[in-house]
């Protein structure tokens, strides 16, 4: 059998059977994890960005009790039909006995699992009424709770979910996986190929608490219900959270049947009470003019009704307080300046940035920037995230800010699409016929039209990198480096030498077994999940990409270059070795860059660092966002201007965001 047929038929089968046995393997070993362990992962995750939460200054040191009593405006359904409902359905346990489901503080876990017969629950409230923060202390108290055979809360943004391109059930795995990034590994193989977040969510160990409802468009909302009441988790705890007006707009559509959240009940969050505010109002003392202010609270003003809610007392309390405070409590009161609610609570958005930021700029910890350009780069951080997707929610995820907006990104590639077209006419013009040139210029042009700038560019932040050697794909790489000189042998490049075979063969097989040795490392649970850890993982892992495919590809591509220097090109006589450093320096060069761009392909494609730091830079140089952008991040924080929600940080509250978008 000649080498060529030999290559043929023996080498390509065999380097297909042992690539494939390489994925099934990698496959097996990421399978071999049970689901019990990636339950206690997210477990794990989710009570770490608790506590971080707990230590931010979102926990204010003066936090003001919120109170809820039971909803009977027919929005939800009450006790007696409830409990029926729980009676008629099969399921361990016994059903809870009638109770009031009124409360405050950290009572909520509680009313769900306890004083609900279905354990399915609503939160209503106002702007600002402390819904956000109501649900982190029932996270709280429910991981707390918990044991290792039960479900794992998790906080689901409904709007962050794009009912049109897939499912509840699969939007809610997809949002385990930004809470903790290994849940993406392929689940055991009875999951028929579906990944760990999938498996926990089919399987129910988690307990879904829905935020965000109410900035859901009037259409979603109704869909949402229906979804929702569409999983047919019966008796297991679910908890949906959004403003009143909103949801009672959804449940009594005129000309519609009530669309109700089947089995759930329903709780108000109350009014802060005028004691309570004037309290929280006076927590330092002397520290600011409260007294006309205090006066109003509890009448129908436009202060007083602005006044209501822990968001407006919080944004009152940093606006009017301070070193250099924008305003004071008695002028809050003057109707003539804020004649209704709406008036005040804008002047409060409106001087709330400008004031923490100017409050500490004469302190030892001064803040990361002046308060001017704080305000315009949080400005155009809200643009930006008003742009991504419709701007739902207040998440500010780094791995998104290089969004670029649907009709610049139609630009982009009419514009690259041109480009190709005419590149492609002007070389094929004058050595092709013109049938050929013009079928290759529109191909060409609607491939890239096609394929460039189409989508957001979404990358997921990966968890970093582990190494375990890997003897299947080292066998292929030695079979698969035997065949390239086998070849060239058969071309008559090279000569019949064992050396070549032997060299390349060992290095293939090195490369094989080190380049396909790399895979998702497990969660690190000493480690928090925080927006600078998360970004320091991601660029470890891009470093790491960008170097081992750059090694492997210079060093396969410099030794089979030189193999074919060596054996394909004669050496002139009286050659001293001197002579052949600028072809080696040459050779080294061509190779080592050929491997930096695959390896700065390989970074770009599976991390979402590159992305990001490339947007950063070009952002930064326009003067939209400072270089440190995660350092300015930090220290909006830091301030109260926005919170951190795991690897995400937010605006404190929609309507901040929405007020800086303009």
């Amino acid at each position: 059998m000649e080498s060529a047929d030999f290559a043929t038929v023996f080498l390509a089968p065999v380097a297909l059977a042992s690539l494939a046995l390489v994925v099934q393997a990698k496959k097996d070993s990421a399978q071999s994890q049970p689901l019990s362990e990636a339950v206690e992962i997210l477990a794990t995750r989710i009570r770490q960005q608790s506590a971080s939460a707990d230590s931010s200054v979102w926990s204010d040191p003066f936090p003001i009790s919120i109170a809820w009593e039971q909803e009977l405006g027919a929005l939800t359904e009450d006790l007696p039909a409830l409990r029926r409902r729980a009676l008629s359905r099969p399921g361990p346990g016994t059903v809870a006995e009638l109770q009031s489901i009124d409360g405050a503080g950290t009572e909520l876990a509680t009313v769900l699992l306890d004083k609900v017969p279905t354990k399915r629950l609503v939160l209503l409230g106002g702007v600002g009424a402390g819904k956000t923060v109501l649900l982190e202390r029932l996270v709280e108290a429910l991981l707390h709770r918990r044991t290792p055979a039960e479900p794992v809360p998790v906080r689901l943004p409904l709007n962050r979910w794009h009912a049109s391109t897939m499912g509840l059930e699969e939007w809610m795995a997809s949002r385990l996986v930004l809470e903790e990034p290994t849940l993406a590994q392929p689940a055991p193989a009875p999951f028929g190929g579906k990944s760990r977040a999938q498996a926990l969510v089919e399987l129910r160990r988690i307990i879904p608490v829905f935020d965000s409802f109410d900035e859901l468009s009037a259409a979603a909302r109704k869909h949402a219900i229906q979804q929702i009441n569409g999983l047919g988790w019966s008796n297991h705890p679910l908890v949906l959270t959004g403003r009143t007006d909103e949801y009672a707009e959804t449940v009594r559509r005129a000309g519609e049947e009530p669309l109700l959240l089947e089995g759930a009940a329903g709780v108000v969050i109350k009014p802060v009470d005028p004691d309570q505010a004037e309290a929280y109002l006076r927590q330092k003392g002397q520290d600011g003019d409260w007294g006309a202010l205090v006066a109003e609270l509890g009448s129908g003003s436009p202060v007083a009704l602005a006044l209501r809610t822990p968001l407006m007392l919080f944004l009152c309390r940093s606006v009017c307080a301070g070193p250099y405070p924008a305003t004071t409590g008695g002028e809050l009161c003057e109707t003539t300046l804020f004649p209704d609610e709406a008036a005040v609570r804008r002047h409060l958005f409106d001087s709330f940035v400008r004031t923490v930021y100017r409050g500490r700029e004469g302190n030892a910890s001064r803040p990361f920037c002046d308060a001017g350009r704080a305000e315009r780069y949080l400005r155009f951080l809200a643009r930006q995230h008003r742009n991504f997707q419709g701007g739902a929610g207040t998440e500010l995820s780094w791995w998104t800010m290089h969004h670029i907006p649907a009709h610049v990104r139609r630009r982009i590639s009419w514009t690259l699409a041109g480009l190709a077209s005419l590149y492609t006419f002007v070389i094929l013009r004058s050595t092709a016929p013109l049938s050929l040139t013009i079928f290759c210029t529109l191909f060409l042009g609607f491939m890239v039209k096609t394929s460039m700038f189409t989508g957001p560019m979404l990358r997921t932040p990966s968890s970093g990198l582990r190494w375990r050697w890997r003897w299947i794909p080292a066998g292929v790489g030695a079979l698969m480096g035997a065949a390239m000189v086998d070849v060239q042998v058969q071309e008559g490049e090279i000569a019949r030498a064992p050396v070549p075979y032997l060299a390349l063969a060992a290095l293939f097989a090195v490369v094989g077994g080190a380049a396909f040795g790399w895979g998702p490392r497990e969660a690190d649970l000493e480690e928090p999940l925080t927006p600078g850890s998360l970004v320091h993982r991601d660029r470890r892992t891009f470093v790491g990409l960008v170097a081992t495919w750059t090694a492997s590809v210079t060093a396969v591509f410099a030794l089979f270059m030189t193999l074919v220097v060596a054996y394909a090109v004669p050496v002139p006589e009286g050659a001293h070795l001197i002579d052949l450093v600028p072809p080696i320096l040459a050779t080294l060069a061509f190779t080592s860059g050929l491997g930096l761009i695959v390896g700065l392909v390989m970074g770009f494609k599976d991390t979402a660092w590159g992305v990001y730091a490339v947007s950063r830079c070009c952002y930064a140089l326009l003067g939209r966002v400072p270089f440190r952008l995660m350092a300015f991040l930090d220290d909006a924080h830091r301030l109260g201007v926005l919170r951190q929600s795991g690897a995400s940080y937010e605006f404190r509250h929609v309507e901040l965001e929405r007020h800086l978008a303009g």
